[in-house]
């Protein structure tokens, strides 16, 4: 027999039984809202990049009336002197993003590939524009190129997030990621008739 005030075996057995349920709806509730919110600003999809993040409202206009954003500059081997360069340039009356990529591999015994992802976010963490470059690069060289992309929505950008990671799968990794992201992003069709 218990001595008085102490709980019965049903009142302490009862509730550990419900400790794992309990435990189980506690996780499952803290891990959606964590990927909820990763997945709202875009990066959830891309997986082992180092991201640095640009407010808009820091990309100041200049006299010709683009908005030249601070730059990206990044390695993508910690260890080693190879740098990721991106130059943003959002356009609101044009409405396009503009960006210069450009690779330096100053590590003359080193070959990567080089994954290299820019995303314009409006206020709400949707994608408005979504870049993404997959890049063989060799020791010694340095690789540049332009690109341009075209969103009606650009005046509600809010944040850029730009990424970059040794893509140590080869020529393709992340390209089914991008093509993802590219599919949720397309306009809804209107209905025929």
């Amino acid at each position: 027999m218990l001595p008085a005030g102490l709980p019965t075996k049903s009142e302490y057995v009862e509730p550990m039984t419900r400790a794992p349920t309990a435990l189980a709806l506690m996780f499952l509730a803290g891990t959606t809202m964590l990927v909820t919110g990763v997945l709202a600003d875009g990066r959830g999809d891309w997986h082992g990049y180092a991201w640095q993040s640009i407010d808009v409202a820091d990309c100041l206009p200049d006299a010709g009336g683009t908005r030249p954003c601070p730059p990206f500059h990044e390695k993508w081997d910690w260890k080693r002197d190879q740098w990721v360069d991106i130059a943003v340039t959002l356009d609101p009356n044009a409405q396009t993003v503009r960006l210069r990529q450009q690779l330096s591999d100053n590590d003359r015994r080193d070959s990567d590939y080089v994954c290299v992802t820019a995303l314009v976010l409006d206020g709400d963490g949707h994608n408005l524009v979504a870049h993404h470059q997959n890049w063989l690069i060799h020791g010694g060289e340095s690789r540049a190129a332009d690109f341009t992309y075209r969103s009606p929505d650009l005046a509600s950008a809010s944040r850029i997030h730009i990424g970059s990671k040794q893509c140590r799968d080869g020529a393709g990794q992340d390209d089914d990621a991008y093509a993802a992201v590219l599919a949720r992003m397309a306009p809804p069709q209107e209905p025929n008739g």
